[in-house]
């Protein structure tokens, strides 16, 4: 996540025409082009596809990999990575829905709208970059 943060903060000084050496914050720079930082729009992105997933069909490919798990139970040695399920339970923490609840609100496009808006600051006015 670091490196994704470093990136989107290097792009936005280029658009903004700021150095390092102007030794501006990131804070100001995300204030002045009026963005979120990489993680929040992560967060939103995949709360957004987990939405879209839940209101498929239950034939759709997407659909059956949400709910699919290995028939014996069995996985192999060591511990196991972070699943994008087990990423998506943590966003899902975060605007206080258990991942049973995410299901029935997706249902809602409008409803799910808005609860994916909690997990994205409200935007500041934009200023007018000089």
């Amino acid at each position: 996540m670091k490196w994704l943060e470093a990136a989107h903060h290097k792009w936005q000084r280029r658009i903004l025409g700021v150095t390092w050496r102007d030794k501006i914050r990131n804070e100001e720079i995300r204030r002045r082009t009026g963005m979120e930082t990489m993680e929040v729009i992560l967060r939103k992105i995949r709360l957004q596809w987990l939405g879209r997933v839940h209101r498929m069909d239950n034939r759709q490919i997407p659909h059956q990999a949400l709910t699919w798990f290995p028939k014996d139970g069995r996985r192999g040695p060591g511990r196991p990575r972070k699943s994008w399920s087990d990423t998506v339970i943590e966003d899902l923490q975060n605007i206080e829905i258990t991942w049973t609840d995410s299901g029935e609100t997706a249902d809602d496009g409008a409803l799910w709208k808005s609860c994916i808006t909690q997990c994205v600051p409200r935007r500041r006015e934009r200023t007018k970059v000089r």
